[in-house]
């Protein structure tokens, strides 16, 4: 009976036994997101690479926070934690930027020494979207048991990031970046080469409604005829692959002959024919650069720039980083020759301009100049036409109108004085 009782007394307790949870076997918290971000990348249409490719960099902020400011991983995080956290995003420290480059102002790489993934301090919007997508992350390791509870339960996930259609670059202002960069010295051949590259950049951003994201994921074949068999015209249009587009919306964005114009000289600059081929997978933003293991013969790399140029061996820019570089230099150089000219606002509106900004310009226009709402959502891809009618201020127009209806005269209106 005693050796009974000692063996029973033996056998592992429920209790006692290591918490099981679903995420399979994994080594830490970080192997966890990572089991979380194949599962959002499995979902199909639901995602696209971009979305994750987004949630795991907020990923590597929040591991970057735990192991060099924090010391606690999320798995035992409490309110506390996720309050640190907070104020860290608010209130970044210099220590926390990622290290730059004095002279070509690039940033260092992952494995380089003085690297973060932070390169400014977050604006408000995107610690929210950091903040939802913890939180979702959170969520799922207590839904699957990884963990007992969600410490950013108390904090909710956060507000969803809202369109500010202000945030367009005035066409008069478009129109002179163009021109400052048309004005610039190009004394050497990358320089021509880059100029007509950013050209390019600005255009399309401007007149296809682009995101930042698929422009510089996409190649040189994204360009293609299309003939319509009412009028029996080919046109050209540029086609936004699944893959790429936000939300997986593939979509197809006809071509004005500005964008094509712009290509066809980015292209003969380096050293292509002025129309894309048909499949065409070449990069479609490239760098004046060369890739120095590009072109073998005999066994051995070509050390000579001008035959990697000749054989077109240019680097591909395929970061959304990489493009805010370019951009952000083109605006930075206009903004500041409006300094020099007396125009602070024109220069204090420049500086706050990003790569997204010439998106809302585009579909501001669009709807100014009376194109369709569905039409403007679906080159823009956006799934809900609500989405769309931010750019129109349509609330208040209803309004307005209703207003005028039933009490007309009562609103105060812009008196326009004629000339005498």
């Amino acid at each position: 009976m005693n050796e009974l009782i000692d063996t029973v007394n033996t056998l592992p307790s429920p209790l006692m036994a290591p918490m099981a949870h679903g995420l399979g076997p994994v080594a830490d918290d970080w192997e966890a997101a990572e089991v979380w971000l194949r599962a959002i990348a499995s979902r199909g249409r639901r995602n696209s690479p971009e979305t994750v490719a987004t949630y795991r960099y907020h990923i590597a902020k929040l591991r970057w926070f735990c192991e060099n400011v924090h010391g606690v991983p999320p798995s035992r995080w409490t309110v506390q934690d996720v309050e640190a956290f907070y104020g860290f995003l608010a209130d970044l420290p210099d220590s926390a930027l990622c290290a730059q480059d004095e002279v070509t102002g690039a940033y260092a790489g992952v494995d380089d020494e003085g690297y973060s993934p932070f390169r400014k301090q977050p604006s408000a919007s995107s610690r929210s979207d950091i903040q939802r997508c913890i939180h979702a992350m959170f969520r799922v390791w207590r839904e699957m048991g990884y963990i007992a509870i969600n410490p950013m339960g108390l904090h909710g996930a956060g507000t969803t990031r809202k369109i500010n259609a202000n945030r367009a670059v005035v066409p008069d202002l478009y129109d002179l970046v163009l021109d400052t960069m048309e004005a610039s010295e190009k004394a050497t051949f990358a320089a021509r080469q880059a100029y007509t590259r950013d050209r390019f950049i600005f255009i399309a951003l401007r007149e296809l409604g682009l995101r930042a994201s698929e422009l510089i994921k996409a190649t040189m074949g994204a360009f293609h005829c299309l003939t319509d068999p009412k009028d029996g015209k080919t046109y050209w249009v540029m086609v936004v692959r699944e893959e790429t587009a936000k939300g997986r919306r593939e979509r197809t964005i006809p071509v004005t002959k500005t964008v094509m114009a712009a290509l066809g000289a980015y292209r003969e600059a380096f050293g292509m024919d002025a129309l894309p081929a048909p499949l065409e997978t070449g990069a479609l933003i490239l760098s004046p650069r060369t890739d120095r293991g590009a072109i073998v013969i005999g066994g051995k790399p070509i050390r000579d720039v001008e035959s990697r140029r000749f054989f077109q061996a240019w680097l591909p820019v395929t970061t959304r980083h990489g493009l805010y570089y370019i951009v952000k230099g083109r605006l930075t150089r206009t903004a500041d020759a409006l300094k020099q000219a007396g125009d602070v606002t024109g220069c204090a509106h420049l500086r706050q301009a990003s790569p997204h900004w010439p998106r809302h310009t585009f579909a501001k226009s669009a709807l100014l100049t009376g194109q369709d709402v569905r039409q403007v959502a679906a080159l823009l891809g956006h799934r809900d036409l609500a989405t769309t009618m931010v750019y129109t201020e349509q609330d208040a127009l209803d309004l307005i109108r209703a207003t005028n209806m039933a009490t007309p005269g009562l609103l105060a209106e812009q008196v326009t004085v004629s000339p005498a």
